[in-house]
Parts: C-alpha cells; structure tokens; sequence
C-alpha cells in the first residue's frame, strides 16, 4: 500500500515537473496573441494620432504664413502679465517671424548658410537651467547644462544717429527662450533641402547651387516663421536675468513648426515640424 502512495507521489510530481498542460499552454498563448493584438491597436492609434498632430501644426503654420498672422505686442504684453494662465491659452501656437541673414556661399560644402536674426545661441546655459532642469546633473559631476535658444520678443529701443532702431542703454528685453531644436532632435524636417548647424556662427543651410541661392540671397529676402507654444505657469516658466546690463525676461517656450520662406513670393522652401505633443 505505502509502495502504491510513493508510486503515485512520484507520478504527481514527475507530471509537475513536466510543465503546463496543453489547457494551460492554450490559455498563455491565448493571452500572448491578445496582448501583442492590443500593443498593434495601441501603435497604430498612435501613429494616426501623431500623423494628424504633423499635418495639424503644418496646416496652421502654413495658414499663418499665407495670412500674415504673427506674435503682437498686445499678446507680448499679456503674455508677461500676472494673469497670463487667465488670459493665454498654453495650447495655441504664435508665430513669431526673422530675417534669415546669408553668408558667404560654402563652394567646398555646396551650401549656402544663414544666421537667424534676433535669436541668441546659449550652449551649455546655466542662466537658464531652472526653465531647463537636467535631473541628471546632480547625480553626474561634471554634467552640463542643456543648450538653449533665445528669440527676442520685445525690446525697449531708440533710434541712433543713423536712424537705425536699437537696444536703448539699460533697456530691457523680453525673449522666448526653447531648447536648442538645432542640437537636440525636437523638429521633423517635412520639405526642403535644409538642415540645421549645430554651432554658433551659421543656424541654417540649404544645400543647392550658388545660381538657386543668389535671387535669394542677393534680395536678402528669405525669413523664418517660427510656431511656438508658451508656458504660462508663473512661478515654473518664467525667469529673470541680465544680458549686457539689460534686464531680460524670460518665458520658456516649445517650438511646434518652422518655415522657411520667401518674402517676395510667397514660396514656402522648407518645413520643419515637432511630432511629439
């Protein structure tokens, strides 16, 4: 009898050690092909979303391009106002506008380059790493501080002996500041044969000959529209510092859409989107 209990014990235990039944294997792969059905679902409503989202911001910022619809100094002034999370919505994109200066024609490289007039390249900033924190940089001696992009909004100016508009003495300066789209991978590039310099003499390239860049260049006709979307949160996304003895202020922003256009004509030559929300 105690010989037919071990017998069967052992049986038992040889059949555990065997692995699941087929009941059991049906049921896992059954759960298998369910999830891996759902993270299918899941991907392709995400790329249908983030495919609207492109052609969203691309539509608007064509829109705004054709209507001349730009960032005004009545949103400028709510934009820095105590209630501006009352009065702005965080979710609406402005378009802000600047020459594109050319250089010389890169004969070696095959492209011709520009500065973006009225932006400030600010590698590694430090001024700016409470609107940038890098939750990294207390753990890793040594880390840098992420690399920013300042685009002038609003100046206090006065008119010098040649006429010309400039910053006043001790005037003060409102800017938008972003991370650096030219550095970090934020924008898909969408049309065009541009792309960004990640140093900080040139900002932009168009790769093509010297004789399609010169009616261009030549004309000094060629702007930048740029799409952002602030933050409003007072005491996050705002910050207060000085730039050559003149008080700046500061309000984070995102870059959703850039063009490259022609003043002239109206072409548009390149777009540049953020594909993430």
């Amino acid at each position: 009898m105690k010989r037919g209990i071990l017998l069967l014990s052992a049986l038992a235990a040889l059949a555990a050690c065997s692995g699941p039944s087929k009941e059991e294997l049906r049921r896992m792969q059954l759960l298998e092909a369910q999830r891996a059905e759902a993270a299918a679902i899941a991907a392709q409503q995400e790329a249908q979303a983030r495919d609207a989202r492109i052609q969203e911001r691309l539509s608007a910022a064509r829109n705004a391009w054709k209507n001349n619809t730009r960032l005004g100094k009545n949103t400028v002034d709510t934009l820095y106002a105590p209630d501006a999370a009352k009065k702005l919505d965080p979710a609406a994109t402005y378009f802000l506008r600047s020459e594109l200066q050319p250089a010389r024609y890169n004969y070696a490289d095959n492209k011709q380059s520009f500065t973006i007039v009225g932006m400030r390249n600010l590698p590694n900033s430090a001024v700016y790493g409470p609107l940038f924190p890098d939750d990294k940089a207390q753990y890793q001696p040594g880390q840098l501080a992420k690399s920013v992009l300042e685009f002038t909004l609003q100046e206090e100016t006065e008119e010098n002996r040649l006429g010309q508009q400039v910053l006043r003495e001790r005037g003060q300066r409102w800017v938008a500041a972003s991370l650096n789209f030219k550095n970090y991978e934020t924008l898909l590039k969408k049309s065009g044969d541009w792309t960004w310099e990640p140093g900080l003499f040139d900002d932009l390239s168009w790769n093509t000959s010297p004789e399609e860049a010169y009616p261009y260049t030549s004309a000094r006709s060629l702007t930048l529209q740029i799409g952002m979307r602030f933050c409003v949160i007072s005491d996050r996304c705002y910050l207060e510092s000085d730039y050559r003895k003149h008080p700046t202020h500061a309000v984070r922003a995102d870059i959703i859409s850039v063009l490259v256009a022609d003043e002239k004509s109206g072409k548009i030559l390149a777009e540049f989107v953020r594909e993430k929300e």
